[in-house]
C-alpha cells in the first residue's frame, strides 16, 4: 500500500480537494492550481503531483466536491419543504427557495453553470455532471409530489431549463433576488408542465 492509501494520505487528499473547492467558489477554475491548491490545504506543494495524476483530475474532484455540497444543500430544503396541495404560485415559490435558495452566495450559482460550460473541454466531467443533474431531477419529482403535482421526465427537464436560464440571465445582469426572478418565470410555466394531480380516491 502507498502512502496515498493510508489513513493520513486520505486526509491529504481530502483537504487538497476541500482547498481546491473553496478556490473554485472563490475565484472560478483559472484559481485551481497546483500551488495555490497546496498553500491553501497547507500541504507542500509536491503533494498535488502525488495525490493527483494531473490537475484536471485535480480540478474534476474539486467540481464533484461543490456539486455535492450544492446537492446536499437543495437535498435539505426539499426535506424541509412541507407536504400539501400548492397552487401554481406557490408551486414555484417552492421550487425557486429549494432549488435556488434565498441563502445560496453568487460564486456557487456561478460556479454550477461554469462546471457545464467547463465540461465541452474537460470530458472528465461530463460523468460527474450527468450524475449530479440526475440526482436533482430526483428532488425535482419529490417537491412536485409533496406539492401534490405529477409530471414526467419531459416536464423535469423543461422546469430545470427555466431555472437554469433564469438563474445565468439574473447573473449576467447582476440581478439581486434571484429566488424572485426564477419564482416569476416558473409560475408562468407550472401548470402546464406540472399539473395538479388528481385528488385519490377512497
Amino acid at each position: 500500500m502507498n502512502s496515498a492509501g493510508t489513513p493520513k494520505g486520505a486526509r491529504r487528499r481530502a483537504l487538497l480537494i476541500a482547498a481546491a473547492g473553496e478556490l473554485l467558489l472563490e475565484g472560478g477554475f483559472d484559481s485551481v492550481r497546483h500551488r495555490a491548491v497546496a498553500d491553501r490545504a497547507g500541504l507542500p506543494l509536491a503533494s498535488t503531483t502525488y495525490y493527483f495524476a494531473s490537475l484536471e483530475d485535480l480540478v474534476a474532484e474539486a467540481v464533484e466536491h461543490v456539486c455535492d455540497d450544492d446537492r446536499n444543500a437543495i437535498a435539505e430544503r426539499s426535506r424541509a419543504l412541507s407536504r400539501r396541495r400548492r397552487g401554481a404560485e406557490a408551486t414555484a415559490e417552492a421550487l425557486a427557495e429549494v432549488f435556488v435558495g434565498d441563502g445560496t452566495p453568487r460564486a456557487r450559482l456561478t460556479c454550477r453553470y461554469e462546471a457545464v460550460i467547463l465540461c465541452a473541454r474537460m470530458p472528465r466531467l461530463h460523468q460527474i455532471l450527468a450524475d449530479h443533474r440526475n440526482r436533482i431531477r430526483n428532488v425535482h419529482f419529490d417537491v412536485l409530489e409533496k406539492s401534490g403535482r405529477s409530471t414526467d421526465l419531459s416536464g423535469i427537464a423543461q422546469l430545470m431549463a427555466v431555472e437554469d436560464g433564469v438563474v445565468i440571465g439574473a447573473l449576467a445582469d447582476s440581478v439581486d433576488d434571484v429566488v424572485s426572478a426564477a419564482k416569476i418565470a416558473l409560475c408562468e410555466v407550472i401548470d402546464h408542465v406540472a399539473p395538479v394531480a388528481p385528488v385519490a380516491v377512497g
